[in-house]
């Protein structure tokens, strides 16, 4: 028997970054001293954006003169970028025969998408021989919806209509996909629950794969410094390799260098919340340069962007840190006991900012952008939270999930520059520099909810979900935002090809992965499915791989 399924039938895991992602410390977290034709494709993106000169000062490109170039090459594609996105449009289009150039920026192969988890897709093949039938049309509004219909609607009918098909490919190329047993989706948890990372699982064999074709020409530390345009047509790009600047001649320019997360003036031009309290995770090099290169051919950018999803974590420490079990992550990751809840955050001034008992996956990339949205934020909990994790018998789901080492957390604790405790509240309220009677009022008011003394919260918290803290020692650690990627790259079509203001398609440039922004107007859809972001990457480079090898004849 079939089943369609919607939605709700599944949250699971979204794609997030594991472990070995180095983090960079917040400035604001400081220690304190005290379609296809069948479908209607009309549905389109706000007006809202950001002109090509809007970001001509954040830009890092650089403006090439024949007269620099060292030696020019021919080739049909030329790909910019190794992630996901990057990974599956050079290799599908050198599989389908065409010459391929595929550039990373960096010295290292695969950048974010190695360590990310969770691949959304439509209509798998095994999905389809598990019963499971997704209605793409339902899935199509829910996604406009999230994004208020700014979301572009051809690329998000292009990513229902063909992920299932551009992961099915990478599986029959020896792709590794953990599914969670249901055939639902391909996420990041296996028949067992337990968490697996599927960036290099699936990544490693198409790289294999990769090097049994003569014609795909694959070089590190080669990043692309401009694009060539001539007469409206993307002609390739400039290249920098070593102290030499070389031309690409290239039938198909294809962009999929990871938006621009570690571009500090470009985050402060394109964010909606102060971009100097997001610690933005990742790996180097994603610098913006391919939205930047797409904007310099007359490509339409998306709306400036909030963050995309990402998840709280403890200043000063590492996003897989003990500590994170207090920064209000999904309740599938933390407090399995049954003291742990939710607890208050409050800001710099004592007072609390949100509901902190919404703490649904469907909200937590909201958290994070609220979090952002305050010069400081902190976390309380008491004694009875560091006493229930200490012993291995106690470990949480969080360690399971992080894969990471039981450790301790009151070792975590004691050694922190952003944990301090205090025997009162408004002890602790000049430890973290708060006015000691408006925090004691909030933890008050917070405690009388929880315990059923006042239903009406102010913002809503069920106090069914509400920790009461009632005994000493109390603690406080500073929380801070954290991002994983960007959101507002470039609007890409059915195809991902690049268009214009006029929706028009510019001729010879693809926009992948991240630089195309059609389905993450202004927030990934943390609340809608998990592995999107890692599922529509994969999906745009197989997409143009295959637009851009018809126009060469080959598919």
């Amino acid at each position: 028997m079939t089943k369609t399924v919607s939605r709700r039938d599944f949250l699971v895991g979204s794609g997030v970054l594991g472990s070995a992602v180095a983090l960079a410390g917040l400035s604001g977290c400081s220690p304190n001293s005290t379609g296809s034709a069948s479908h209607n494709l009309s549905a389109t993106s706000s007006e809202e954006g950001i002109s090509s000169e809007a970001s001509k000062g954040s830009s890092r490109l650089l403006a090439v003169d024949e007269s620099d170039v060292a030696r020019t090459e021919e080739c049909d594609v030329v790909v910019c970028g190794s992630g996901s996105a990057g990974t599956y449009a050079a290799i599908r289009s050198a599989e389908l025969g065409a010459r391929v150039i595929w550039l990373e920026k960096t010295n290292l192969k695969g950048g974010t998408s190695t360590v990310t988890e969770g691949t959304l897709a439509y209509n798998t093949k095994e999905q389809v021989e598990a019963g499971v039938v997704f209605e793409p049309q339902e899935e199509f509004v829910t996604y406009m919806k999230w994004h208020n219909w700014g979301a572009y609607g051809p690329g998000v009918w292009s990513f229902l209509d063909n992920s299932g098909q551009a992961i099915d490919w990478a599986i029959e190329h020896g792709a590794m996909m953990a599914t969670g047993g249901s055939g639902a989706l391909h996420s990041c948890f296996d028949e067992g629950g337990n968490w697996v990372n599927n960036g290099e699982g699936m990544l490693k064999p198409l790289w294999a794969f990769g090097d049994t074709l003569e014609n795909l020409d694959f070089r590190l530390e080669t990043p692309a410094v401009n694009v060539i345009v001539e007469d409206g047509v993307v002609k390739g790009v400039y290249a920098q390799s070593g102290d030499d600047i070389i031309r690409i001649n290239a039938k198909a320019t294809v962009l999929a260098t990871g938006g621009f997360g570690k571009n500090p003036e470009m985050c402060a031009e394109r964010l909606r919340v102060p971009s100097e309290r997001v610690v933005f995770l990742g790996f180097d090099g994603q610098d913006g340069d391919g939205i930047n290169m797409a904007l310099e051919a007359g490509a339409a950018p998306q709306a400036p962007s909030s963050v995309m999803y990402g998840l709280s974590k403890a200043c000063g420490e590492s996003w897989s840190s003990m500590l994170s079990i207090f920064t209000q992550w999904p309740p599938s990751y933390r407090y399995p006991l049954e003291l742990g809840k939710f607890l208050p955050m409050v800001n710099q001034n004592g007072e609390r900012f949100y509901n902190e008992t919404l703490g649904e996956d469907a909200d937590t990339s909201r958290l994070n952008v609220a979090i952002a949205s305050q010069p400081k934020v902190f976390t309380l909990f008491n004694e009875d939270h560091v006493k229930a994790y200490e012993g291995e018998e106690n470990l949480n789901n969080f360690v399971a999930f992080m894969g990471v080492g039981s450790g301790e957390l009151r070792s975590a604790v004691e050694n922190s520059d952003f944990v301090w405790s205090a025997d009162t509240i408004e002890d602790l309220a000049g430890q973290i520099g708060v006015d000691a009677t408006v925090l004691a009022s909030t933890v008050s008011d917070w405690n009388s909810c929880a315990t059923g003394g006042d239903t009406h919260d102010a913002f809503g918290a069920d106090p069914a979900q509400m920790t009461v803290l009632e005994n000493g020692p109390f603690y406080a650690v500073q929380v801070e935002a954290c991002a994983y990627s960007t959101c507002g790259g470039i609007r890409g079509n059915y195809e991902a090809r690049a268009v214009d203001a006029d929706d028009k398609p510019i001729p010879g440039l693809f926009v992948c992965g991240i630089d195309n922004g059609s389905m993450q107007y202004n927030d990934y859809p943390y609340g809608l499915h998990g592995g999107s972001g890692q599922g529509a990457a994969c999906t745009t480079g197989y997409v143009a791989a295959n637009a851009a090898c018809k126009d060469l004849g080959l598919a």
